[in-house]
């Protein structure tokens, strides 16, 4: 069903989609479709079983064990700029018929100009060197001269020269590195891929084997563009004039748990944050009575003011991050200098109240719409047949 005919709860993604959910410090996820031995179960089914039953697997997904958060800056800002090799296909995959890899986007600069903590946006600067040049075309044809758009120093939310949210170069950097183990997974380990798209003359020839979707945000977009640039740099394109990026309006945004989507979602997030565990609202209530108290009395106000400040943080922390003087302007009471004890705090509430509410969202159903696109997309590669035939049922 569409989005907005789909019963509250009625979909829901895997959980194994669900852990790569967060802001945390993993690398990207990938779902690798395979055909394997005995076949494919023919029963679709939109839940965890449902990947089972295609003979799908996951890679670099984090797993549930105990984490104090000691290495969060290495992890969480991605320092090294590089997750490593993604793994090889499982024992009994016997044939690579369709890889998803869904990606965060990469290291960016602080994304709100809420309130941090007093003076928080005057005693430093986030410098940005990553742009676009950019014209406006008619079918394939160039109107205008390329165009690069510079963000006036002084004149933005966020001390410096940045947009609120930019990418960072080394979060582009990133993106490339992902693009190139990609290519080393796909390309080089498995031949799934071409090498090149030399030959092909047509943009729309290669939607035939590779498709790439963004959320309407620059950070986004240029994350998946750097990413592809990676798997095919300016020497694989050959003579195609753009490879398409597609988008939609943020009001149709399926990606995120979007009220227009799906309206349960408002009444589900009010009954989440209204039952959390005791203990889990004393230590949020506490934490922004001493940081902020005018969001104290409501859980759902603490915690996404929460969030932010983790944000305001650590994008002064984070090496990846175009921000200058680096940990020197972060409030003392966070001890960045010893145990960093209410940084980690800060980090524990997040994660758990974030992971919570995913996955209340996704009961509701907030991501269903968007988990029949890609199943839907794997179930055609595994059982075009049995698609094709659905699809003609009255």
């Amino acid at each position: 069903p569409g989005p907005r005919s789909r019963p509250a709860g009625t979909v829901r993604p895997p959980t194994t989609f669900a852990t790569a959910r967060s802001r945390g410090p993993w690398g990207p996820s990938s779902l690798h479709c395979c055909r394997t031995s005995p076949p494919c179960s023919s029963s679709p089914s939109a839940s965890a079983s449902a990947w089972a039953s295609l003979g799908l697997w996951t890679a670099g997904l984090p797993t549930g064990a105990s984490y104090g958060y000691e290495d969060i800056v290495p992890r969480y800002c991605n320092s090294a700029k590089d997750w490593g090799p993604l793994p090889a296909r499982p024992v009994g995959a016997t044939e690579l018929i369709q890889v998803q890899a869904f990606v965060r986007h990469g290291a960016r600069v602080q994304g709100s100009n809420k309130y941090c903590w007093k003076d928080s946006q005057e005693k430093g600067n986030f410098t940005c060197q990553l742009s676009y040049l950019e014209n406006s075309i008619s079918s394939e044809k160039p109107l205008t001269p390329s165009f690069r758009t510079l963000y006036m120093s002084g004149r933005n939310s966020l001390k410096g020269n940045c947009a609120t949210g930019q990418l960072a170069v080394d979060g582009f950097e990133m993106h490339q590195r992902n693009g190139i183990r990609l290519r080393e997974a796909y390309v080089d380990r498995e031949g799934f891929l071409p090498s090149s798209l030399f030959g092909l003359s047509d943009v729309d020839a290669v939607e035939g084997f590779l498709s790439l979707r963004s959320t309407d945000l620059a950070r986004t977009r240029q994350s998946g563009m750097a990413l592809v640039s990676g798997l095919y740099g300016k020497a694989e394109l050959g003579s195609l004039p753009y490879l398409p990026l597609k988008t939609m309006d943020a009001g149709e945004e399926n990606m995120l748990v979007n009220p227009q989507v799906c309206p349960a979602v408002v009444p589900e997030g009010a009954r989440y944050f209204e039952s959390l565990p005791a203990a889990t609202t004393r230590e949020l209530k506490g934490l922004c009575t001493w940081l902020n108290p005018k969001v104290a009395k409501d859980n759902q106000a603490c915690f996404w003011w929460i969030g932010h400040l983790l944000d305001c943080l650590m994008s002064r922390i984070c090496p990846t991050v175009s921000f200058s003087p680096r940990n020197t302007t972060v409030p003392e009471i966070y001890e960045l200098s010893g145990s960093a004890g209410l940084l980690r705090r800060v980090w524990s509430i997040v994660d758990e109240v974030h992971w919570g509410y995913f996955q209340a969202m996704a009961k509701a159903g907030a991501f269903g719409a968007f988990f029949a696109e890609f199943y839907g997309a794997a179930l055609q590669a595994v059982q075009p047949a049995a698609v094709a035939e659905a699809a003609r049922r009255p």
